[in-house]
């Protein structure tokens, strides 16, 4: 049954942890020489980045789901096969968080304001959920009887942190976004009745 296990930590978590183009991105501002170049946002990029944070906020509550689940074993005698698949689904999630990620840093400088923002923000969140799963997969791999170990299920705990702050983040932002509409709607429509 190690082959099992083992599948599952060289699936594109790892991948993801190491590839280095969405872990590494900067701002628009380099602190060596001048700023870069603001690009303007262009309408399709701000919609398209509106798009993918969307999803992040819908496979981010998955994710809280999938790790409180992982949490709740700790609690249970639930054997190690269960942590196993668990663990896989969780997996799943942060690596399509990830690949909405890369696109996002993508269309980073010709997005919205409050956008780069968002991307600044989560980017970091990723690499820690990438981080958390992959250590926890390692982990259960070198102690797969042993699924009470304090180093595995110190990483569930991390992990599922990280999803509720991924959660929060992103849910702040798109708040915030449709609070600032809503804001536009209401001046522009005050405009109108005052002329």
């Amino acid at each position: 049954m190690r082959s099992i296990v083992q599948r599952i930590s060289y699936l594109p978590v790892a991948a993801l942890l190491f590839s280095g183009s969405w872990l590494v991105a900067s701002p628009a501002a380099s602190a060596v020489g001048p700023p870069a170049a603001v690009q303007p946002a262009t309408a399709h990029n701000a919609e398209e980045a509106s798009r993918l944070l969307k999803e992040i906020r819908v496979i981010s509550e998955q994710l809280k789901r999938d790790s409180a689940t992982l949490e709740s074993f700790r609690f249970s005698r639930m054997n190690w096969r269960s942590h196993v698949y668990q663990l896989n689904v969780a997996k799943e999630h942060v690596n399509e968080i990830g690949e909405r990620l890369m696109k996002l840093q993508a269309i980073r400088n010709t997005s919205e304001p409050w956008q780069q923002k968002a991307i600044d923000t989560i980017v970091p969140i990723g690499v820690n959920l990438a981080s958390q799963t992959n250590n926890a997969i390692n982990l259960l791999n070198e102690n797969r009887p042993q699924v009470k170990h304090p180093d595995y299920t110190e990483r569930v705990t991390m992990l599922a942190d990280d999803a509720e702050r991924m959660s929060h983040s992103v849910d702040a932002y798109l708040d915030l976004s449709a609070a600032q509409n809503k804001l536009d709607s209401l001046q522009g429509k005050a405009a109108e009745i005052e002329s």
